[in-house]
């Protein structure tokens, strides 16, 4: 490839990139990501806590993902939605002390969990899950994300 050819194929590059951001999709109304922090290193097990998360409709508190160190993990909080027929749909990564993804916390291989609302009642939401155990000392946060 020629200097001139690789030239215009960067400015095609860089271009498509510029308009990709311009023209980018803003995430759902109801979506929210969030982020905890622990260190597991040297632990038997670790939890990571949130406080109130909106997403929608739902609102969810003092949400606990407790991991251990056999690759077992808990999950518990408390849900609402003001409005009916909602359900609160949430994927979890264990994140590196870097911000790198290791990998999701799953049930049954699916790495959604979902629990269904009732208009202005608070539940708890209890759930089970495992994630890869051989990353248990490097985990140093997880995120969660949540779509209503």
């Amino acid at each position: 490839m020629t200097t001139k050819a690789r030239r215009m194929a960067l400015f095609v590059t860089m271009l498509v990139l510029a308009i990709g951001t311009v023209f980018a999709t803003p995430a759902s109304a109801g979506t929210a990501s969030t982020t905890a922090l622990a260190t597991c290193t040297g632990a038997d097990s670790c939890w990571f806590t949130w406080g109130r998360i909106q997403a929608g409709d739902c609102t969810m508190d003092n949400a606990k993902w407790t991991l251990r160190r056999n690759g077992s993990a808990s999950f518990e909080a408390t849900i609402v939605s003001s409005d009916s027929n909602d359900a609160w749909l949430m994927w979890v990564n264990t994140l590196d002390s870097n911000g790198i993804v290791l990998g999701p916390i799953h049930h049954g291989g699916d790495t959604k969990f979902v629990k269904g609302t009732v208009k202005n009642v608070w539940h708890w939401w209890f759930a089970e899950g495992s994630f890869d155990a051989g990353f248990f000392d490097r985990i140093h946060s997880m995120r969660m994300t949540s779509h209503c």
